[in-house]
């Protein structure tokens, strides 16, 4: 049996000040320009358009998605 970990989805800034967000440790502190969102929030942004899944292509072991319009 595989057990799952807790994580939430966090809105945020990359590094290099692209919009994303990044799936985390459900107990991860964020911080005054970070915000959680529900995974419904997610799913609505990339069924439109607005955020890219880039899971996989940047260096971040959980889910990550990119504001569209940042991806150059």
């Amino acid at each position: 049996m595989q057990i799952k970990k807790k994580t939430k989805y966090l809105l945020t800034t990359s590094e290099d000040k692209h919009v994303i967000i990044a799936e985390v440790p459900y107990n991860y502190k964020h911080n005054d320009k970070e915000y959680s969102i529900s995974k419904d929030m997610v799913d609505v942004n990339v069924k439109s358009g607005l955020f890219t899944d880039m899971t996989g292509q940047l260096d971040w072991d959980g889910k990550i998605w990119i504001l569209t319009e940042d991806i150059s």
